[in-house]
């Protein structure tokens, strides 16, 4: 026997309340930890994200192209774990799809500011060769 079963007291003071109280917490715990809210505003945010990033023209640009297929995979597994119940991990998975989407934005926006670049490089160029002789 336990050191507090063997006190008389204790055991009447706890009686059945105390691996009922015990019980209720552990699973007060573990429900806690489960109820991961559904992240269809995650999901929703990453396809708009997607969306914005071909209608910028990233798969034009490869390594845009690459980041906007790796966000396409990321919403499909995002989708796929929402169904299994697995919001946590349905959640960082959308995350993941967005920030990848977005950055597939950012390099169709360097890609067109590189471009503007070389042509306004061009046309300089163009220029000093017509004024010097």
């Amino acid at each position: 026997m336990s050191p507090a079963s063997q006190r008389p007291g204790v055991r009447r003071r706890l009686g059945v309340r105390g691996p009922v109280a015990l019980s209720l917490l552990g699973l007060a715990l573990v429900s806690a930890c489960a109820s991961f809210p559904e992240p269809t505003a995650d999901v929703a945010s990453a396809l708009a994200s997607v969306r914005g990033a071909e209608e910028l023209g990233a798969a034009d640009v490869p390594q845009a192209a690459l980041k906007l297929q790796l966000a396409h995979e990321a919403i499909e597994r995002a989708q796929a774990l929402m169904a299994e119940g697995e919001h946590e991990k349905a959640h960082y998975k959308a995350r993941r799809a967005s920030e990848d989407a977005d950055l597939a934005i950012a390099l169709v926006r360097e890609d067109a500011a590189r471009t503007a670049a070389q042509a306004a490089k061009s046309r300089v160029d163009a220029t000093e060769a017509e004024v010097t002789p």
